[in-house]
This record gives C-alpha cells, structure tokens and sequence, in this order.
C-alpha cells in the first residue's frame, strides 16, 4: 500500500497537535501529516486537561486538510474513534470497546483518547486529530490500562487507509451505528456514572442516537449529551 501522506517524527515537542496546527497554519499542505514523538511535554485533551504520556506511549497527531464546503457531522468523532479501533484490532490481540465520544478501553481500563480540532482560515481548513495510545505496561497510571506493543508506521498506514477508504462524509451511517453497538464499553440500560460541570449522579444508559449524542435517563429524565464537557463511567 503506497502511503499518500507525510510523517514528521520529533524528539521531543510541547505537543504534536498544536505543533500541527501551527504547521499547517503557516504552510498550508494539501497532504496529510502525521506528527509523532518520543516525548511530549505539555499533551492536552478534552477541556485542556492534561494528556499524561510515558516512553512506551504511542503520541501522534494526524493534521487532515479538508475541501471547501466540508460540513462537520456530530458522528464524527464517532466515526473517526471507530477507525482507530479497527485498526488497534488489527495490531493488537486484547479485546477493545469503545466509549462515547471517541476513547477506546479494554477490560482494564481506558487505552486510547483523541481530540479533534480544526484550523480555520479564510483560504484553507484541515482537521487536526490528536491520539494517545497507551502502550506497554509501564507507568500506566491508576483508571488506565494499554495494548501490548504494535509498530506506529504500520497503525498509521492502516488508520489512513480507513479515512480514506470511509471519506469524512459519506460512510456508511448504518455500518457505523452497528460498530458501535457491537463494541460499545456500556450496555443499554446498564447504570452508568453521569458526570457533569455540576455534579456526578447514576443513570440508565440509553445507548447513542442518530446524531451522535450519547442518552441518559436520570430520574425519569432523557439527558441528551453531545460534549466532553459530561462524562459517563463505570458504576462500580
């Protein structure tokens, strides 16, 4: 398979994503990058939380441009979490689930997270997508787990190769609405962990809907969540 993309490798970098967005913001590519080190200094995730590393880790950020026009569905960080589980299960033995928005587990706890964010310019646009693998079993800190070790070069041809067989836009909504029911982290009607900006509460998982959403039922009430600002966890 012949690669149609580019990899920066560093040493060691602040963090590949904002390393990606600056990158493209001054010299506009039309191929996709990936960018990966050995050690990242400043990771961040969702709501800037810090995105915690070890030598073993797997750190790359993949910066995507993106056509004129390109509208952002709410499935896609599902859809994009789902080709990143497809292809850590072709690299790795480990059973994975995947757990709204886009992290993957294991049995043990969570291996993988990613975030999506964009470079918007008035002549150029590209997606910039943020992943950390957990790999290898040193220094996983307490809630996580990882994979056994996997070569990076052969995850990120089998990943692109996914984007590029799927699209950003016209996969299969169906296909991925299965995948996602057939690997989900939680059971429909299981009690789940509701956390929010205000408080943490237990409530019945419904299961995702059309647009992406992740559904709640919390006293008799549905709660409709489309952000990493709510979290949902395992109720132990």
């Amino acid at each position: 398979m012949q690669a149609s993309y580019e990899v920066i490798s560093l040493e060691t970098v602040d963090s590949t994503s904002r390393y990606l967005k600056d990158y493209v913001t001054e010299n506009r590519p039309i191929k996709p990058i990936f960018c990966t080190t050995k050690i990242q200094t400043s990771g961040y995730g969702q709501q800037k939380r810090r995105w915690v590393t070890n030598q073993d880790s797997a750190i790359f950020s993949l910066a995507y441009p993106l056509e004129a026009g390109f509208e952002l569905s709410g499935l896609l960080s599902l859809h994009i979490a789902a080709l990143l589980h497809q292809s850590l299960n072709e690299l790795t033995t480990a059973p994975l689930y995947l757990k709204w928005p886009n992290d993957i587990f294991n049995d043990q706890g969570k291996v993988a997270g990613m975030l999506i964010e964009q470079v918007l310019k008035k002549d150029y646009r590209a997606l910039i997508i943020g992943i950390g693998i957990n790999r290898g079993r040193s220094g996983v800190i307490d809630g996580s787990s990882s994979v056994e070790p996997f070569d990076l070069d052969a995850l990120f041809e089998r990943f692109f190769h996914k984007i590029q067989q799927a699209g950003l836009q016209n996969y299969s909504q169906l296909e991925l609405n299965e995948h996602w029911q057939a690997h989900d982290l939680f059971e429909v009607n299981e009690t789940v962990r509701f956390i929010s900006p205000e408080k943490e509460t237990t409530g019945l998982y419904l299961g995702i809907n059309s647009e992406g959403q992740a559904l709640i039922e919390v006293r008799g009430e549905i709660r409709v969540l489309s952000s990493g600002l709510t979290s949902i966890r395992k109720h132990l």
